[in-house]
């Protein structure tokens, strides 16, 4: 008896797992065997897939390993929009009554208190933001005599003190340039927002340079120097 027909002899389970213990097969002979013999159709099919693959295996050991070319990327070149310079972003020349205005604001934020939240200075975890005290016993939220200041209308500031810029001018915020048409640039002046694209900030540069409006929050770049 052959090594091919002892091989077929079993099922074909058994005939399966005895190729696989074997490190090189004759796939031909083992196919004629089987014809010879029991002449099972499934397993001539088998033998052959099995010879087409190990075929194939053959050529991609001959073949030599291709590169594959990746395709080039294509950068994506970001167009600069020019930077268009601020004109107008001293502070204000103030007169007299603008002088004495100016004062009177200075010593309304001085004379106003930091307004501390309750056990501020008793509980390390607690930051220095305001909080309303709360509590049927709080002391503060009563208003009494060595407890923090709560705020209160009497703080607010005069009329004509309220909203003053440390420039001289009431600011605005501007975000487009119909708002900044808005303006009075003898008395108030422009914040851009923060929101505000450079292409659409460079359009309201223009027309606050033309119509004089002073800006308070120019840009790294855009400062006209003199």
């Amino acid at each position: 008896m052959s090594v091919e027909e002892n091989i077929i002899k079993g099922t074909v389970g058994d005939v399966k797992k005895e190729i696989g213990k074997l490190d090189s097969v004759d796939y031909e002979a083992l196919i004629e065997a089987e014809k010879k013999g029991k002449n099972r159709k499934t397993l001539i099919e088998w033998f052959e897939l099995k010879k087409q693959e190990s075929g194939e295996k053959v050529e991609e050991k001959a073949k030599p390993e291709e590169k594959k070319e990746e395709p080039e990327k294509k950068e994506k070149i970001k167009k600069e929009i020019p930077v268009e310079k601020i004109m107008f972003h001293e502070r204000k020349k103030l007169s007299k009554d603008e002088e004495r205005i100016y004062r009177i604001r200075f010593r309304e934020k001085k004379a106003i208190p930091n307004f501390m939240r309750q056990e501020l200075t008793k509980r390390k975890r607690l930051k220095a933001v305001w909080r309303k005290p709360k509590g049927e016993d709080s002391k503060q939220a009563e208003g009494k005599r060595g407890k923090p200041r709560n705020p209160g209308i009497g703080y607010k500031k005069k009329k004509e003190t309220r909203r003053l810029h440390p420039s001289g001018f009431y600011p605005l915020r501007v975000h487009n340039v119909v708002e900044l048409e808005m303006i009075d640039p003898e008395k108030e002046a422009a914040i851009i927002a923060g929101s505000v694209g450079r292409r659409k900030r460079n359009e309201i540069i223009k027309v606050a340079n033309k119509n004089r409006i002073t800006i308070l929050n120019p840009r790294r770049g855009e400062i006209q120097k003199k």
